[in-house]
């Protein structure tokens, strides 16, 4: 089956332009959309991919500025401080469950494998 492609153009460009984006790895977009073969996603990148780089949906004249770019790092650094916060949230609800309760929750971290 060497030259079939069972993906039409719209499709491959629209997974080469996640990529593109930082959106999706290339693995990831392999994955899921369930497309066959290692390289295909990189061989797409080759024949369609570009310089320049468009959002989903957006028509090629529409390129993303460096304004919004930085929009969406500014939103994606809000994200991970707050996930952090939640992080530290939950470790002291265990804390404290494990002085309220004296159990310990938390998994040892010198932990030893059962032998089988």
């Amino acid at each position: 089956m060497t030259g079939f492609s069972m993906y039409s153009e719209r499709f491959i460009k629209q997974v080469v332009n996640e990529v593109q984006m930082g959106l999706i790895t290339k693995e990831a977009a392999r994955r899921k959309y369930h497309i066959k073969g290692h390289t295909t996603v990189l061989k797409w990148i080759r024949k369609f991919g570009n310089e320049k780089v468009y959002s989903v949906g957006m028509e090629p004249d529409d390129k993303i500025s460096k304004t919004a770019l930085l929009r969406r790092i500014k939103e994606l650094e809000k994200q991970l401080e707050d996930e952090k916060l939640r992080s530290e949230g939950f470790s002291q609800m265990i804390d404290i469950a494990e002085k309220q309760f004296h159990i310990p929750i938390r998994k040892k971290s010198v932990t030893k494998r059962s032998r089988r």
